[in-house]
Formats: C-alpha cells, sequence, structure tokens
C-alpha cells in the first residue's frame, strides 16, 4: 500500500510535533508524563526513607521529598522529631499506585480510542479540540483551573480536618481552626508575598486562592473569550505552550524564593537555615552559615530558579515562532546570506551526464614527429592541479580529468639498415603494422566531443 508522507514541519527532537493535530495522541502524552511523574515521587520517597538516618538532621542528608511531607505534619512530634516513618511509606505507595493507573489511561487512550476525537460522540467528543477555537480551548483551560483550585482546597483540609500541619513557630503540629478570611489583610502579602509568617494567613491565603481559581475555572467554562481577548491572545499551539510555560517559569520562580527565604512552610527543622541570594555572574542561593555540606533548602531553591528560568526561554521562544518570527531560520538564512557574498556559488555536486560523451579531440599530426612517431589523436590535456578541491574556496567540480600523453602508433621507421639497395627498395620503411582498435570509443560520425549520441 502506498503511503503519503507530509513533510515535517519540525526537527526530529520535537516529538510533540507529531500529535499537534491529534487531540487523543495529545491527552495520551499527558496522561502519560502525569504516570511518569507520580513514578518518580513513589519511587524516590521509598528511596529517601531508606537511607534515612534519625540521628542525623533531615536536610543535612540530601533529602528534598521527606522534608516536605514532614512540613504537612505526617509522623511528626513535638520538637520536629520524626516519630512515626509508616504515612512515607503510604504516601510512596499510595503514588505508585497511582502512577499504574495513569499508566494504564494512557494505555486505553491509545488504543481504544482513536488518534483524534473528533468523529467520536459526547461527552467525549466535547473534548477535541483545535488550535484556533478559543471556545473549547477556554472549556479546557477551566477545567484545568478547576484541578488546580481542587488541590488547594486538599492543603486546606489538611490543616482544618485532617491532623494539621507542622508550625514552625511553635515546633509541633497543630489543627488551623480558624484560618485568617480577611480578603484586605491577604491582599496585602501582594507587595511581601514571601513574608507570611503564620499558619492562619497561609492557609487563609490557600482559600483565597482555591475560591479564585473555581470561579475562574467555572467562568472559562461557560464563557467563551471576549473579541479583545481573540485579538490580543495568540490561539495556536506554540502561543499555547508558551503561555503555559510561562505560567509555570513563574510557579518555579515563586517556589524558589518561598524555599529560599520563609521559614514557615519550609521550616528550619527539615530544610536548614535560610539563604540568601547572591548575584555575581550567574544569581544562585547559599547557605551564609557557611556549613560545608548544602542543605536540602540550598538544592531545592536553586533547582527551582535555574528550571524556571529555562522555562522561560522556552516559553520566549515559542512566543516568538506564535508572532511569526523563527529566529532559528533567521540565523540560517543569515549565515546563507553572508556564505553567498564571501564564498564561491558551489552549493551542490553535480553528476556528469549519463548521455553525454567526452571525447579526445582531433588534431592534425605531423607525419614523422621528431622521435620518430607519428600521432594520429592527441588526447584532451587536463588542469595541472592535481584536484580542484584543493583550491581556496572551490567545494565541488562539475567534471574534471587529467589525461597523460598516450601516442598511437599508426606507422613507424625500420631499423638501421646495411645497405644501399635496402634503403632504396624498402628498407626505409617497414610494413605497416595493423590499424589499432579503440573498442571504448564511438565512431567519429556517431558522436563529437559534448554532443549527445
Amino acid at each position: 500500500m502506498n503511503r503519503t508522507q507530509t513533510p515535517p514541519q519540525y526537527p526530529w527532537w520535537a516529538g510533540n510535533a507529531r500529535f499537534i493535530d491529534l487531540s487523543n495522541t495529545f491527552i495520551v502524552a499527558h496522561v502519560a508524563q502525569a504516570a511518569l511523574i507520580m513514578l518518580w515521587a513513589g519511587a524516590f520517597t521509598w528511596f529517601e526513607l531508606a537511607r534515612y538516618n534519625p540521628a542525623v538532621p533531615m536536610y543535612e542528608q540530601g533529602l528534598i521529598l521527606l522534608p516536605h511531607l514532614a512540613s504537612l505534619g505526617l509522623g511528626v512530634g513535638d520538637g520536629g522529631q520524626i516519630i512515626n516513618t509508616f504515612p512515607y511509606v503510604a504516601v510512596g505507595g499510595f503514588h505508585l499506585v497511582s502512577a499504574g493507573v495513569l499508566a494504564w489511561g494512557a494505555w486505553f487512550h491509545r488504543e481504544k480510542l482513536p488518534a483524534s476525537l473528533e468523529m467520536m460522540a459526547p461527552p467525549v467528543g466535547k473534548f477535541h479540540f483545535r488550535w484556533d477555537d478559543e471556545a473549547k480551548l477556554g472549556l479546557i483551560l477551566g477545567h484545568h483551573l478547576l484541578l488546580l483550585g481542587l488541590g488547594a482546597l486538599l492543603l486546606v483540609a489538611k490543616a482544618m480536618f485532617l491532623g494539621g500541619l507542622y508550625d514552625a513557630n511553635l515546633e509541633q503540629v497543630r489543627v488551623v481552626s480558624q484560618p485568617n478570611l480577611d480578603v484586605l489583610a491577604l491582599w496585602g502579602y501582594r507587595t511581601r508575598l514571601f513574608a507570611v509568617d503564620n499558619l492562619e494567613d497561609l492557609v487563609g491565603g490557600h482559600i483565597l486562592v482555591a475560591v479564585l481559581l473555581l470561579l475562574g475555572g467555572t467562568w472559562h467554562i461557560l464563557v467563551p473569550p471576549f473579541a479583545w481577548v481573540k485579538n490580543r491572545f495568540l490561539f495556536s499551539a506554540d502561543g499555547i505552550l508558551s503561555y503555559s510555560l510561562f505560567g509555570i517559569a513563574l510557579a518555579g520562580f515563586a517556589a524558589s524564593y518561598y524555599c529560599g527565604f520563609n521559614t514557615l512552610a519550609y521550616p528550619v527543622r527539615f530544610y536548614g537555615p535560610a539563604l540568601e541570594l547572591k548575584s555575581a555572574l550567574t544569581p544562585y542561593y547559599f547557605d551564609p552559615t557557611g556549613a560545608t555540606t548544602d542543605s536540602a533548602r540550598v538544592w531545592l531553591a536553586n533547582a527551582h530558579f535555574y528550571l524556571a528560568f529555562f522555562f522561560l526561554q522556552g516559553g520566549l521562544w515559542h512566543f516568538q515562532k506564535a508572532m511569526g518570527l523563527d529566529v532559528s531560520r533567521m540565523f540560517q538564512s543569515w549565515r546563507a546570506e553572508q556564505q553567498a557574498v564571501y564564498q564561491l556559488q558551489f552549493q551542490c555536486e553535480p553528476q556528469a551526464l549519463p548521455d553525454v560523451l567526452y571525447e579526445p579531440r582531433l588534431v592534425p599530426a605531423p607525419a614523422i614527429t621528431p622521435q620518430g612517431v607519428a600521432a594520429l589523436y592527441e588526447p584532451v590535456r587536463g588542469e595541472p592541479a592535481s584536484s580542484l578541491r584543493r583550491l581556496p574556496g572551490v567545494r565541488t567540480t562539475l567534471y574534471q580529468a587529467v589525461y597523460h600523453w598516450r601516442p598511437v602508433v599508426f606507422y613507424q621507421p625500420a631499423g638501421k639498415v646495411q645497405g644501399r639497395r635496402e634503403r632504396a627498395w624498402g628498407g626505409l620503411y617497414e610494413p605497416p603494422k595493423a590499424k589499432p582498435s579503440f573498442p571504448n570509443r564511438p565512431a567519429l560520425s556517431q558522436s563529437w566531443y559534448g554532443v549527445k549520441r
């Protein structure tokens, strides 16, 4: 069966471009990515638990997941001591099971559903989308915001109803029964976002954020984008991806600052002392206490900062592509123009035509040469250089051949004679030899130099 393959518009390493117009395969990739994240979280939690030493501070053991679980109040007693590690085992196992469920979901979408959801009946078919369908993209955005709002409410539920959180000020786990719901007080943190110093404000802020996310998600599901939104935002694959990368970069920078400076959400007991930010050639967080080993806070703050930086660069890259300015092609065009100005125009390597004969040229020959030999043909002489490729600026040559002198003997004088009679009656010339044959040369009447047969 013959197959027609569309020329690729993206390089080979842009793997996601293969399903840019396949809505179901797009979901497969997202679900499989979530499965990998869950797998890493569960496996790494068990790995850290296997090497955890209760006699050494947690932040000195290179741990990054167990400190986070401890700050949620799991298995922590008075004074920040880890008294029960079973919750860590349960959390790791839950993530591993979730990874298996998500992997099965990715397999189901890949094997049981078509590559695109366009032909599926509702409610599955309503999740098919096109990049120029603003209303459908708003519907998908609304569901994402709802999930983020539910995630914020999970932290609120843990703080208020499921055992509470670790309070770094009291060094004990407590339930936050009266979170701060004063919108004006919480709004005041907009200029000092990383200065939250009590759990009431921390939990109240999560409640406020959850309400905004749930309202925003509901709005985007029910109300399509306005005209001014369509005119000012980029509704394309690169455009939506750039906005997503900008959001991840913003979250990464916020996490790095919170981890580096805030000691309430990231307690000193589990993450080590607060850091300072140094900006020399490149900005980085460092421990001002002069510790010989990097704490968990140093690792997390720097990792989040630089990952956010590269996500920001990716967002800028895809944004300029969505705007129609492809920087990579611009540089390629610039290099091509430089080569056109400063180099000879040999950009390809043509081949000799198979139906064109390149014959030696016919030249008149003297009867007898000074060496005593008569020549009928003189082959074409080539360039004296061994190869034109050695000349500066020449990359390829169309045709090059170097012929060496090879005389064709038609008749030759006799050897030394002894008598005058022999010189008079045939001693001057010997009988002519047989006419040489040229099996590889066609007849002159059929072809000439450079003429098609």
